[in-house]
């Protein structure tokens, strides 16, 4: 089957509206972000759910898996599930909330710091790229962007 000029021209009025959707953009580009995320950890144990997880954990030494849940904005059972996965592999450990017994904390193991450590330099190199790639200026236009955004669909 040929396509005709006439039916070319309105596929790419088709891709450039699209394109104009900023929402569309965004998600575009997370799905981008996410596969080069996932080609960042082929040969350790862990998917981009399990990375993100330990990643907060990083940051904040410890969290609850309801924490885990709000800062990522992932539905508990998930997060449960995926810290229960990172447990049986060594990667976290879990222990009591001093101010709440009931509350168990997820904290990084010896060996979830060792393959941490291992993967910072790979996501170093992503963020530096991207930096590069777009600028100071723009790096900070999007923080800021984002931060209206997120209290945009936050309320």
């Amino acid at each position: 089957m040929t396509i005709t000029s006439k039916e070319l021209e309105k596929r790419l009025e088709r891709v450039r509206t699209l394109e104009s959707n900023v929402t569309f953009q965004f998600a575009t580009i997370s799905k981008l972000m996410d596969q080069n995320a996932q080609e960042l950890l082929v040969g350790t144990p862990l998917n981009l759910t399990g990375y993100r997880v330990l990643k907060m954990v990083e940051t904040f030494e410890s969290l609850s898996i309801a924490d885990l849940s709000r800062q990522m904005v992932t539905d508990s059972a998930q997060i449960s599930r995926v810290a229960t996965d990172l447990g049986a592999k060594g990667l976290v450990s879990f222990q009591s909330d001093p101010k709440n017994k009931r509350r168990k904390l997820v904290k990084l193991s010896k060996d979830g710091e060792a393959l941490m450590q291992t993967l910072a330099p790979r996501f170093s190199a992503r963020r530096a790229a991207v930096e590069a790639l777009l600028g100071g200026e723009a790096i900070t236009g999007l923080h800021e962007s984002f931060a209206k955004l997120v209290e945009y669909f936050s309320d």
